[in-house]
């Protein structure tokens, strides 16, 4: 097996910590480890960061504050990856880290004083620093130079794992954090003509329905979907949300984390109970999702689930209910090591990293939108 020992790092939209993960990868092949391992966010560190998310154009035009938690995220990072490599035989060359995104408009058009730009804070540098490993890190702004949403930049992953796995093409791995994303996979060759890999952002993942248990539940999360599952949703509220211009638009296209923020207010969900109020936003994030899916080239054959979102039972029925047997949990489809769906984000990094170091695109005009294949990403070299 070709290739270094990368560490990827990702901390999600949830922000609820750190997932890190040992790649071996040429950033064309790669090779799971079996090494990784999730950390908890300092509690001043996870305040900032919502902070900074309710709040992101004050955030960056505070330069003290903007500073402090830029230097309390990279040391959070650097303390996952000094544990991980501590716990550990491997010697680990390149770090890839996403950074954690507060921001993210892809096309400017709602008139926020940010403009189209988007954010992900953490001092590489620093980062670099502390752990005597090169990073890799802002690995989004190249693709929105070149006329991409900056996301998703999962499919080059997502298609390199879905060819080797053994399932029915063409497949479909939808990953559900914050935000949910598919990746739709026919053929790698169609990677850079946009016939073979499609890639965009479906909807809300599981960010609505955390943000609804943290303000109403005393909860950071519905374990298992079992809230959800214990209510009744309400089929009309969800199909009126499901009017909004963003589930019909063609893509490329991709979200912010607070972009249906505004479901929260609803006063027709602020009237229910929580378990009905639970289940409707667990409806919506499935619809989303089962919508985005209907609107591919093709009908997929399989649909691989991974991201916290697998663990929510009631969403991943919706689903089965819609899909059927093609609906399947990535810890069971996966061949052997092949594929971690709990750490797929941070191997994503991990991959992107070792792309970037042999100069290989890390998105395309069929995943970002962007004129021509880019190679994202900035190299920081420890001091």
């Amino acid at each position: 097996m070709a290739g270094s020992l990368v560490i990827g790092l990702m901390s999600g939209t949830s922000a609820d910590g750190i997932d890190a993960a040992v790649l071996q990868t040429d950033g064309q092949t790669f090779q799971t480890t079996g090494c990784s391992g999730s950390f908890d966010y300092r509690s001043e560190t996870r305040a900032g960061i919502w902070a900074a998310v309710a709040n992101a154009y004050d955030h960056m035009h505070d330069d003290a504050a903007r500073q402090h938690l830029d230097r309390l995220i990279a040391e959070d990072h650097a303390n996952a990856v000094l544990q991980l490599i501590d716990s550990s035989n491997l010697s680990p060359t390149l770090i890839g880290f996403h950074g954690q995104t507060i921001y993210h408009n892809p096309t400017g058009d709602d008139g926020h004083p940010l403009g189209r730009t988007t954010i992900q804070l953490g001092d590489a540098a620093l980062l670099a620093a502390k752990t005597g490993l090169s990073v890799v890190h802002d690995v989004r702004r190249a693709d929105m130079a070149a006329g991409g949403q900056g996301a998703p930049l999962a499919p080059v992953f997502h298609a390199a794992m879905l060819e080797h796995l053994t399932v029915d093409l063409p497949a479909v791995l939808v990953n559900i954090g914050g935000v949910a994303n598919l990746t739709w996979f026919a053929n790698l060759t169609g990677m850079e003509g946009g016939t073979g890999v499609i890639g965009f952002d479906t909807g809300p993942g599981n960010a609505l329905m955390d943000d609804y248990m943290r303000l109403y539940c005393d909860a950071d999360f519905d374990k298992d979907g079992a809230l959800a599952a214990s209510g009744i949703a309400d089929a009309t509220l969800v199909d009126t949300w499901l009017y909004e211009p963003y589930f019909t638009a063609g893509w490329p296209k991709s979200l912010d984390r607070q972009a249906f923020r505004h479901c929260l207010d609803d006063a027709r969900l602020l009237a229910k109970v929580p378990a009905d109020a639970m289940a409707s936003l667990a409806l919506f994030t499935a619809n989303s999702i089962a919508m985005a899916i209907d609107q591919l080239p093709a009908p997929p054959q399989t649909i691989l689930i991974a991201g916290g979102g697998r663990r929510n039972l009631c969403l991943i029925s919706h689903l089965q209910n819609r899909f059927g047997s093609a609906v399947q949990d990535g810890n069971v489809a996966g061949d052997g090591p092949l594929f971690s769906p709990d750490m797929l984000e941070a191997e994503l990094m991990a991959f992107l990293a070792a792309r970037h170091i042999a100069g290989l695109p890390t998105s395309f005009p069929s995943t970002t939108g962007c004129h021509q294949p880019v190679c994202g990403g900035v190299l920081a070299l420890p001091v």
